[in-house]
């Protein structure tokens, strides 16, 4: 399962952590209520609650000492657990991955040890942000058809080629991740460059056939839209950076229409 990202994914057990942090939490609830009780009954008795040096109640001081330890405990958990719930979930594509490595390996590991697999609470242990386009590659098993983008089915480690802890799979491949990632950057950058260089000609193009407003209006709502779907696939963007993109390239669009009409030079 080590030998590559698509594979590994654990548990995250969110549902025992939540009943972890609610136990840690009303454990130290009622060390607060203890130690409230300790202060009003100080008042009351000595009226002294303004020192740790000499503090007349040794049962205040045995609750504070006991708070130190479980509050540390309770926040450091609650901060790995927020972490935890915030990474990604395992896809689709990385749960299916394990299962057909176990199928077509006659189930190599005890049942009850991968019985996790089919729990809904997988994450995988390195997460990806991939952008859309990356991920239709990953879903329609695209690398799995180009030669140039797989490697061969023996995943060496870094020791000697005939090492005993290489293994060899005949159903098992590999992506080459590298160059599945400079493939969607050289297709960003050509797109791109259509996208900035085209309408600039189109434009110049409609001007001295027909120099019509409506045209060239037509044309730079054409490339708008194109470009939002464009950003939208190969960018992990956010709804209102996608917006934010469009409008400066929108910008550009106008000055290109300004630069082509020699009344507005």
């Amino acid at each position: 399962m080590a030998s590559d990202d698509d594979f590994f994914v654990i548990r995250r057990f969110e549902k025992l952590g939540a009943r972890v942090a609610l136990l840690m939490q009303n454990q130290i609830v009622q060390l607060e209520d203890a130690l409230r009780a300790e202060d009003t009954s100080c008042t009351i008795a000595c009226g002294d609650n303004g020192t740790f040096i000499g503090d007349p109640r040794p049962r205040r001081q045995q609750v504070m000492d006991d708070l130190v330890w479980r509050l540390e405990r309770y926040q450091r958990f609650v901060l790995d657990y927020s972490e935890l719930k915030a990474r990604p979930d395992a896809t689709k594509r990385q749960i299916t991955n394990v299962e057909n490595w176990l199928e077509n390996n006659n189930q190599p590991i005890r049942p009850a040890e991968v019985a996790f697999v089919g729990k809904e609470d997988l994450m995988p242990m390195v997460p990806r942000v991939k952008p859309p386009l990356r991920r239709f590659i990953d879903r329609f098993d695209i690398s799995d058809r180009i030669l140039c983008w797989r490697r061969r089915s023996k995943k060496l480690t870094r020791r000697h080629y005939n090492h005993p802890d290489n293994f060899e799979s005949e159903t098992t491949t590999y992506s080459e991740e590298g160059r599945i990632d400079k493939f969607v950057t050289c297709v960003t950058i050509g797109l791109g460059l259509v996208m900035l260089i085209a309408p600039l000609w189109l434009l110049q193009y409609v001007y001295s056939a027909e120099p019509d407003m409506k045209a060239r209006l037509k044309i730079i709502t054409g490339f708008l839209i194109a470009f939002t779907i464009f950003v939208s696939i190969v960018a992990v963007a956010r709804p209102f950076e996608v917006l934010a993109a469009t409008a400066a390239y929108g910008a550009v669009l106008m000055v290109f229409m300004q630069l082509g009409d020699p009344e507005k030079r």
